[in-house]
């Protein structure tokens, strides 16, 4: 009886494993994220102006952020308004994969309310901005708004 139900367990997590790869297969063919799970490249969506002023954007709660060109890679990320400039956060940057894809080529593209914006990511290191941002990122999200090694913020800027 316990090698049966040791078996049958064994079969359940490989299938179980097996589901969550197919699932992480298909989100990456798909056109932008899928949910929590990164997706592929934008396929649809109409290319737009970056404006000069993003407070617009605040309405939304998230936006879609694609990877640098060849990375066939985007994520669904949350952001902050700060006079008007657009802030994204990513916490525990070391562990994730996008920030050092970021850093390496910084040419990412948002989709937003099915417009994509070609912009331009870099980190933000000054004491300053981290200072004012933070709480807005807290608010938005309830994360702890400090940065600095651990957390990052990267301002996205016209290319």
């Amino acid at each position: 009886m316990g090698r049966r139900f040791l078996r049958w367990l064994g079969g359940a997590v490989a299938a179980i494993a097996a589901a969550v790869g197919l699932l992480l297969a298909v989100a990456r063919l798909h056109d932008g994220p899928l949910g929590p799970f990164s997706g592929g490249d934008f396929r649809s969506g109409s290319e737009a102006a970056v404006p000069s002023d993003w407070s617009f954007a605040s309405a939304a709660r998230t936006f879609e952020l694609e990877l640098p060109p060849g990375a066939g890679r985007s994520i669904t990320a949350g952001f902050a308004v700060l006079d008007g400039k657009l802030y994204v956060p990513s916490l525990f940057a070391r562990q994730k994969r996008w920030p050092s894809l970021v850093l390496a080529d910084p040419r990412v593209r948002i989709r937003l309310e099915g417009k994509i914006y070609a912009l331009r990511a870099a980190r933000v290191e000054d004491p300053g901005t981290l200072q004012r941002v933070g709480p807005l990122i807290q608010e938005r999200y309830g994360e702890h708004g400090v940065f600095g090694d651990r957390d990052w913020v990267f301002a996205l800027t016209p290319r």
